[in-house]
C-alpha cells in the first residue's frame, strides 16, 4: 500500500487551516474505526455472534442495532455539535462543536443477507442549533458514505472533487485510492430503475424510460442497458465509475408520490459526490442541493448520474402530457 496515502495524511492535508473541515475530518476517522467494524460484521454474515441464534428475519435489525452502537461508540468524543439518525433520533454531540451531523448507519440492510453491498452515509452540516438539519444540502461541509461489499470503500467530498478511499482488508487502514474522481465523459449507456414500479411512474419518467427500451429502433438510436441492484452505494459507485443515470423517481402508490430517499440522510451526499465528480442530481426537476428540508425526515424522488441524461429527464418533464408518445410527436421526440 505504499503507493497510496493514508486516509488521515491526506484529510490533515486537505482540511489544514478550516475549522469546519477539520472538526469533519476528525470525525470522519473516527467514523472509519466504527465501519471498520461494520465490514467486519457484515462480511462474517451469520458467522457474526451478533445475530448467534437469531432467526433469518430478525437478523437485519440486530445487524443495524449493531452498528449503530459501534458509531455511537466511535463519535463519542467527535467534534460535532449533535447527530441526527435516520431513524430520527437525535441525540447531542460536543458542545460548541462547529459541524452537526446526519447519520444512516447501515443503509439497506436487508441485503446483508443476499450478499448484496449496504453502505453508511453521513452529511456534516455548519452548527446552527435548532436550525442545523433545515439548511439546503449546498451547505453541507462534507458528505458521502462507507460501502460494505467485495471492497469496504469510502467516497466522500468535501466540496472540493470526490475523494475515494479504499481498506485494506487485512490492516484495516483506509487508503486514497482516487483523489479527483470524475464521471466516464462519454457514459455507459445504462440506466439503474426498479422497473417492477413502472406502472406508477408519471408520464415523463415512463416515456424516458420507454425511448432508451426502444433501443437502436427508437428515438434514441441506441442500445441501453438496465441495471438494479437495489443497493444506494452500489448504484453510485457504478454511476462513479461507468456513468449513466439512476431513477427513483416519486410514484403513485400511497406514500410514495413525494419518493422514498431521504433528502437529509441520503440524497444530499450521494448529490454532493455525483456533482463533484462532474455528474448532476435532482428530484427530476430540481436540483437536490438547492432543496431545504421541511423536517429531518423529508424524502425526496432522486434522479443522478451523467450531467446530459439527468438534464435529459428534466427536458421530458417540459413535453405535453404523454411526451414522446404523444401524437403531436409520434414516434421522433423534441431531441431529434
Amino acid at each position: 500500500m505504499s503507493d497510496f496515502i493514508k486516509l488521515e495524511e491526506w484529510l490533515e492535508k486537505a482540511c489544514a487551516g478550516d475549522t469546519m473541515r477539520q472538526a469533519a475530518a476528525e470525525t470522519l476517522l473516527k467514523m472509519a474505526t466504527a465501519a471498520r467494524e461494520v465490514s467486519h460484521m457484515v462480511a462474517r454474515g451469520p458467522m457474526d455472534p451478533v445475530v448467534a441464534g437469531v432467526p433469518r428475519q430478525e437478523r437485519p435489525e440486530k445487524f443495524d442495532r449493531k452498528a449503530g452502537e459501534l458509531f455511537t461508540s466511535a463519535l463519542a468524543e467527535a467534534p460535532v455539535a449533535q447527530v441526527a439518525r435516520e431513524r430520527g433520533m437525535v441525540r447531542p454531540g460536543k458542545a460548541g462543536a462547529p459541524v452537526a451531523l446526519a447519520l444512516d448507519v447501515l443503509n439497506g440492510v436487508q441485503n446483508i443477507v443476499a450478499n448484496i453491498p449496504t453502505g453508511s452515509f453521513f452529511s456534516f452540516l455548519p452548527e446552527k442549533g435548532g436550525e442545523t438539519y433545515a439548511q439546503p444540502g449546498s451547505a453541507q461541509v462534507c458528505g458521502g458514505f462507507f460501502m460494505y461489499g467485495p471492497r469496504t470503500m469510502l467516497v466522500f467530498s468535501f466540496g472540493r472533487g470526490t475523494i475515494v478511499a479504499n481498506m485494506d482488508p487485512e490492516t484495516g487502514v483506509f487508503h486514497i485510492t482516487s483523489e479527483n474522481r470524475q464521471l466516464p465523459e462519454v457514459p455507459a449507456r445504462e440506466y439503474a430503475a426498479n422497473a417492477s414500479n413502472y406502472r406508477f411512474w408519471d408520464s415523463a419518467i415512463r416515456t424516458y424510460v420507454n425511448d432508451m427500451i426502444d433501443g437502436a429502433e427508437g428515438p434514441r438510436e441506441a442500445d441501453y442497458n438496465m441495471r438494479w441492484a437495489s443497493s444506494l452505494p452500489a448504484e453510485t459507485v457504478r454511476i462513479l465509475n461507468r456513468g449513466g443515470i439512476f431513477l427513483y423517481p416519486g410514484d403513485s402508490r400511497p406514500g410514495h408520490r413525494h419518493g422514498r430517499m431521504r433528502l437529509l440522510f441520503h440524497a444530499n451526499p450521494v448529490a454532493l459526490v455525483v456533482e463533484q465528480a462532474g455528474g448532476a442530481a435532482t428530484d427530476g426537476e430540481n436540483r437536490i442541493l438547492d432543496k431545504t428540508p421541511a423536517e429531518r425526515g423529508q424524502r425526496t424522488p432522486l434522479v443522478f448520474g451523467s450531467t446530459s441524461e439527468v438534464e435529459r429527464v428534466k427536458r421530458y418533464y417540459e413535453l405535453p402530457v404523454g411526451g414522446s408518445r404523444s401524437p403531436l410527436f409520434s414516434r421522433r421526440t423534441l431531441f431529434r
